[in-house]
């Protein structure tokens, strides 16, 4: 019997949990079907709109307009979806500012039922922002209210403003007042602003695409109602991409002259690709050199001053600071000092490009800089390679002004000797060349002409060489036969290897053709040697070669074809032992060093 009744009770308890288990389940649906059915009654479509134009107006300063109607879901959470917004500026001719596919934004059903349509959590789906400088200098985006009186601004003030998130958003840059007719389009940005009230911390972290590449963004402030309201306040800020990374750390503030003082940091792993990300192309041949900066940067007013700088190029690094000033009614000018420790040219491509079009922005940006800035640059280098030269302890200037650009090296030592000199760029402009200028005193000029790879019987000593070259070709384009200008060698108790003058006396005076490597197996110790050469369409011309030793003097004139190697020369030899005071003639032709030498008495004939 109590086996029996233990059965119906656990029976009767299964029907009753059935029971509850049934109609809970119909009392959930029937609160879902209510909820659903009864909230949209309470929250109005209208208001929406109107809260979300709101917002916008007041974070931009424009007018809004959604055209499309919004829909609200309230499951699994409440949101709200308004199509087809548009903000345009205020006044009598108002110009789009922004145009957003569509804006989804979350709300707080309770704060909805009470009769608030606060809207959180703000995402603009593919936004088109344009940012347009007028040729007068000022902005199509007006201030808004929020800015209007920065001075009032406080950390008291507790105004929401919320997160914004982006999606596929789109960013036009336009700038009439510097005659930028391209500008600049970025796409594919994504990324959110969090602040969730205008009196807290400040934090932004965006992507984009770049010339083709993903570049990111991030920016902390504590304190932003500080920073856009022109006062100083501590801020942090990043760009990263594959092709360069940049960082900021210090304190700043925005306004018309923005203010920033702190630690920078810029790095470059390779300088080609950078050029060919910014030119959308890979024609021109630089270096693969890295590039940084490190240094304690300040801006104030219209000038930026680099500090305790440390800049590396490839395998040259320097220290130093710069100072650029953009004043509003003068050229800009950037000046400093540079101290590298070494500087290899060497590293260049061996093939330069053609010269490049004028459309193109780094030309045009090189154009800029020579004609409208001012430069006054100091730079030292422990050691600098440019082609042969080996330069040491160099000391230059760099200077431009008004079109005219030029490298003034003051001093610098090379095989043993002083080295100074003047590198100047044509003031038509950078396809018509310039002017090199050089002094080489005291050198070893057996070592020189080594470097140079010149061979044959060369004039060495102590002295002094000036050269004076020039061409009308861009740099680039630049031949040996496009060169003109003059060259002076002047030395002191010098001696010409290779060169025996009592052997080449002797041949003379025979009066038969001979070749100069017949008069070699010496030495020629001289006194005094002075030459003048000038040089033109691939022609040098010796306008004087006079030696002055113990056993006479000789002097020499005549032409060169370095094109073709050849050479054509008139020359007296004056024997100091010869008893008559008639010099003797002769005529040296043929290509360097293996001239054949004609004495006069050959062509004139006996008398």
């Amino acid at each position: 019997m109590k086996r029996h009744i233990l059965r119906a009770s656990g029976a009767l308890r299964h029907r009753l949990r059935a029971r509850h288990i049934a109609w809970s389940a119909a009392a959930g649906v029937a609160l879902a079907i209510g909820y659903n059915a009864a909230v949209p009654l309470l929250v109005s479509t209208t208001d929406v709109r109107a809260t979300m134009e709101r917002m916008l107006d007041g974070w931009s300063g424009g007018k809004t307009t959604i055209g499309g109607e919004p829909e609200i879901r309230f499951w699994p959470e409440p949101l709200v979806t308004l199509p087809s917004v548009k903000i345009v500026s205020r006044g009598p001719e108002p110009h789009l500012l922004a145009q957003i596919d569509r804006i989804t934004a979350s709300f707080s059903l309770i704060s909805a039922l009470s009769g608030e349509s606060a809207l959180d959590d703000v995402t603009l789906v593919a936004p088109i922002i344009t940012i347009e400088r007028r040729a007068d200098g000022t902005i199509n985006w007006q201030r808004p209210h929020w800015l209007i009186a920065p001075q009032a601004a406080t950390q008291e003030d507790d105004s929401p403003f919320g997160d914004i998130t982006v999606e596929n958003g789109r960013l036009r840059i336009s700038d009439a007042l510097s005659g930028d007719s391209t500008g600049i389009d970025i796409s594919g940005i994504a990324g959110t602003v969090k602040w969730p009230s205008y009196a807290d911390r400040l934090s932004a972290q965006f992507s984009a695409v770049l010339g083709g590449q993903q570049v990111a963004w991030a920016f902390v402030c504590d304190r932003p109602l500080d920073l856009f309201a022109k006062r100083d306040t501590p801020v942090k800020t990043s760009i990263t991409s594959a092709q360069l990374t940049l960082s900021f750390e210090g304190i700043g503030h925005l306004s018309l002259t923005p203010f920033a003082s702190g630690h920078l940091q810029l790095s470059v792993p390779s300088l080609a690709t950078l050029v060919a990300w910014y030119r959308g192309s890979a024609d021109m041949v630089l270096p693969p050199a890295d590039f940084s900066i490190d240094a304690k940067v300040t801006t104030g007013g219209k000038s930026l001053k680099l500090d305790e700088l440390q800049l590396t190029l490839g395998d040259a690094a320097a220290t130093g600071v710069l100072d650029v000033v953009l004043p509003g009614g003068g050229s800009p000018r950037i000046g400093g000092t540079l101290a590298f420790d070494r500087i290899d040219f060497n590293a260049l491509p061996a093939s330069m490009p053609v010269r490049p079009e004028r459309s193109d922005r780094l030309w045009q940006m090189a154009e800029n800089y020579i004609n409208g800035w001012r430069t006054d640059l100091r730079i030292s280098a422990q050691d600098v390679l440019v082609g042969p030269l080996h330069l040491e302890d160099v000391a230059t200037g760099v200077m431009v002004d008004g079109g005219r650009a030029s490298l003034d090296i003051g001093d610098s030592t090379y095989a043993g000797g002083r080295l100074s000199g003047r590198a100047q760029l044509s003031t038509k402009g950078l396809e018509h060349g310039g002017r090199l200028q050089v002094t080489l005193k005291n050198a070893d000029f057996a070592a020189v002409f080594a470097d140079f790879g010149l061979k044959g019987p060369m004039p060495v000593g102590n002295g002094i060489l000036n050269l004076d070259v020039a061409s009308n070709r861009a740099f680039w384009e630049t031949a040996t036969g496009d060169l003109s200008g003059s060259l002076t060698y002047r030395l002191r108790n010098g001696s010409l290897a290779g060169f025996d003058v009592h052997a080449f006396t002797d041949l003379v005076r025979k009066g038969e053709f001979f070749s100069l490597s017949q008069a070699s197996d010496a030495t020629f110790d001289f006194q005094i040697a002075d030459f003048e050469a000038s040089f033109a369409e691939g022609t040098a011309r010796l306008d004087r070669a006079r030696f002055v030793s113990p056993s006479g003097t000789m002097s020499v004139t005549g032409i060169i074809p370095y094109r073709s190697g050849s050479l054509v020369f008139a020359g007296a030899l004056e024997d100091a032992s010869a008893a008559d005071d008639q010099p003797l003639r002769f005529f040296v032709g043929g290509t360097w060093p293996n001239a054949v030498v004609t004495p006069l008495s050959v062509l004139v004939g006996p008398n």
